[in-house]
């Protein structure tokens, strides 16, 4: 980041944004999603607790790539579930499930000014964090 310029971990901490404030946990921190249920591709239960977005964050800020082929791609929004912008605007992010072996369904979508998404199923649904 530039001198200057607030990281995303500042920029979340600083939200007012009265939507992000109710779709995300308790005060305790802005990063945590309460209460999240992760289902394989059959729909079995592979996690349900709170889901900490601080590493990934952090970890995105320091440059550092999860070694999932996509991590730090190009999303391309095909399904049309976020604003959409032109190519190259968003770009996609791994956040690793407890208990599984693989890349499994949760992403960190991020926009060019800013704008922060989460989803705990491959893209069905988002979650507006910034």
């Amino acid at each position: 980041m530039a001198l200057g310029t607030p990281s995303v971990l500042e920029r979340l901490s600083s939200t007012d944004d009265p939507v992000a404030a109710t779709a995300i946990s308790p005060p305790t921190s802005p990063f945590v999603i309460a209460d999240v249920r992760i289902t394989d591709r059959d729909g079995r239960l592979i996690y349900r607790g709170d889901v900490d977005l601080r590493p990934e964050l952090a970890r995105i800020e320091r440059g550092e790539r999860d070694p999932h082929r996509n991590d730090g791609s190009v999303f391309q929004n095909r399904e049309a579930r976020l604003p959409r912008q032109e190519r190259g605007y968003y770009r996609e992010y791994v956040v690793r499930t407890p208990g599984i072996d693989h890349a499994g369904p949760q992403r960190l979508v991020l926009g060019a000014n800013g704008e922060v998404y989460y989803t705990a199923d491959h893209y069905r649904r988002f979650t507006r964090i910034q």
